[in-house]
């Protein structure tokens, strides 16, 4: 319950909102070449699974917050992992994007997709994919 209260505050304070019901945005997980996994959206959660090209593979260790490589992973939250690609809304280039945008409201997709594709954090690039059927 504590987490959808302050998940509400940070959106109406913010601009940004959780994950809608509908949104339908995809995204391979890549490192160099290989295809790690798919991280989705799906009726208002995300995914996250690993490839067929990562599992058959023996030099790469799991994702430390994905340990078991035959799971889907399912959250109504954004994993660490990936969230800390979206920079702060207080950023300037983040404010002019939210005021682009109809209402001045975006969600954790629409900055992920904008924002998301490389961090220093980790050498993992989330390159966006075509919509899924919801």
């Amino acid at each position: 319950m504590f987490q959808r209260v302050f998940e509400s505050f940070y959106s109406w304070f913010s601009g940004v909102r959780p994950l809608p019901e509908h949104e339908t945005i995809s995204f391979q997980v890549m490192l160099g070449d290989l295809e790690v996994g798919t991280l989705r959206a799906e009726k208002g959660e995300w995914v996250f699974s690993y490839s067929d090209a990562f599992r058959s593979q023996d030099t790469i260790s799991p994702i430390p917050d994905f340990p078991a490589l035959d799971r889907e992973y399912r959250g109504k939250s954004l994993w660490p992992f990936f969230a800390l690609r979206i920079p702060s809304p207080k950023q300037g280039v983040v404010r002019e994007y939210i005021a682009q945008q109809p209402e001045h409201v975006v969600d954790q997709g629409m900055l992920l997709k904008k924002f998301g594709n490389r961090s220093i954090a980790n050498p993992f690039r989330l390159v966006p994919q075509t919509a899924v059927a919801a």
